[in-house]
């Protein structure tokens, strides 16, 4: 086998007979290659061991939010090994980035790749997490030539675009601990009523990436669509493979008693599968699951879930608004309560319950960052801004965003004591990083305090000022 490819990459944006060869391995991620000698941005790529020049490829371009190439073409790899895709997984998607400048590295990355590999027009797909997803979400409409987005955690819709011009299809993805849960699954509704090839895949987990056995069931999605359209030539072998895998995974979840769960993917899977001429097996597990009384109670205890929900998210909006508006510090209290009820249902022994609490959860912690940032935007009055700073402490207890926020925002207006107070809140969650701690903004005069750095020494052995 053949390990090692020399490619001649054209740099179609250089002057013209401009060419760089460099030497790439197949069947590993590569990591931190260069757009350009320009830009400093980079990307991995992951070629497969049956990679050649002599043919066009199929390419899943992916966008981790934290910049996490590497990372995220490891998680693409058994199913680009396994289907035969090239992955680019750019290095410079950041989620605090605004979605134009995101898109823009997207561009870059995929204009890159387009130029440098021989890829497969009829087979580009995009994928991300988080705010990678909305990137991904975004891309066909930049490059009409996107075949399929697999959006993980968060998407993001054109209506005017998806009225007019689209031909993509939507595969999205969301842990059921994920605050984002029905937001990706109803964009997937609205795309299906707006009749394109869309489906919604849940999978154990929170806010987070799923696992490359997962991945590997989702992305099989692209490449039978891409059989059936006739881009790809029909493997037998190859959907045999990943049916027995899915179905495995069904049964997996039928054994752990997670009878609910195995229905929908196996209802998912028979419209996958149909087709390819799979689906009479899977009718009858779906059947069969149908009759048992377990997946019946877990199937209201999900509706039920889904009612009570709906109710919090429509209390928790009003209510957060209200307070926030007029920096209700008297309800920080029914806030922190809220936290604790949640957290007791996260102990459930009903699933549905404990995993609707994690959503909810996440949702406040969302909803904190989100109005923190708009009253940041719009220069509001400094109350406003120290209550919803204090309220991301207590929807996210370990973050050390909302410390900082308060430290930032009480120094700037003279309260030390206040800005001190929430230091040490900081610190006693085992916060270590004592740079940081000097790089707050609106904080030269607090940091260069004895009571500062006496704080910092003592939880962390050092400071940077008065040290002896």
């Amino acid at each position: 086998m053949v390990k090692y490819i020399y490619l001649i990459l054209i740099f179609f944006g250089l002057q013209a007979g401009l060419a760089q060869e460099i030497t790439l391995r197949k069947g590993v991620v590569i990591d931190t290659l260069s757009i350009n000698d320009s830009i400093a941005e980079t990307y991995s790529i992951y070629l497969p061991t049956t990679f050649t020049t002599q043919q066009r490829w199929p390419v899943i371009f992916v966008f981790d939010p934290n910049g996490r190439g590497n990372r995220a073409a490891q998680l693409f790899r058994q199913a680009a090994e396994a289907q035969g895709y090239i992955i680019a997984a750019s290095n410079d998607i950041k989620e605090n980035e605004t979605l134009l400048n995101n898109v823009k590295i997207a561009t870059r990355l995929m204009n890159t790749v387009f130029n440098y590999f021989p890829i497969d027009n009829k087979m580009v797909y995009t994928s991300g997490f988080a705010e990678g997803a909305r990137v991904a979400s975004v891309m066909p409409t930049v490059f009409p030539v996107v075949q399929g987005v697999l959006a993980i955690g968060d998407s993001w819709v054109n209506v005017d675009y998806i009225n007019k011009n689209a031909k993509f299809s939507f595969l999205g993805m969301a842990g059921y601990k994920d605050a984002k849960y029905h937001t990706v699954m109803e964009t997937a509704r609205f795309l299906e009523s707006a009749k394109l090839q869309s489906n919604f895949y849940p999978f154990d987990g929170g806010k987070e990436w799923p696992s490359a056995e997962v991945l590997n069931n989702a992305i099989g999605n692209l490449t039978l669509n891409a059989m059936a359209k006739g881009f790809r030539a029909k493997d037998s072998v190859l959907i045999e493979s990943l049916y027995t895998e899915e179905l495995e995974t069904a049964e997996s979840l039928r054994r752990g008693m997670q009878f609910f769960k195995a229905h929908e993917l196996l209802s998912l899977m028979e419209r996958k599968y149909a087709v390819h001429g799979k689906s009479s097996l899977i009718k009858e597990k779906l059947k069969d699951l149908g009759k048992e009384r377990l997946y019946k109670n877990q199937r209201r205890d999900y509706s039920n879930a889904a009612a009570r929900e709906a109710d919090l998210m429509e209390r928790y909006y009003y209510f957060l608004n209200e307070d926030v508006i007029s920096a209700n510090f008297e309800n920080l209290g029914w806030w922190s309560q809220q936290i604790k009820e949640l957290k007791d249902l996260q102990a459930s022994n009903n699933i549905a319950d404990a995993e609707m609490a994690f959503r909810l959860e996440g949702l406040l912690q969302d909803l904190a960052k989100s109005f923190f940032r708009e009253l940041q935007e719009a220069k509001a009055a400094i109350d406003p801004l120290i209550f919803t700073a204090i309220l991301q402490t207590i929807f996210e207890k370990e973050n050390p965003e909302g410390y900082k926020n308060i430290i930032s925002l009480s120094s700037q207006d003279g309260d030390y004591y206040t800005a001190l107070l929430y230091l040490e809140d900081l610190l006693k969650t085992g916060y270590k990083d004592m740079d940081s701690l000097y790089e707050i903004p609106g904080t030269l005069d607090l940091k260069m305090s004895p009571e500062y750095n006496s704080l910092i020494k003592q939880y962390l052995g050092n400071s940077k000022y008065y040290n002896n």
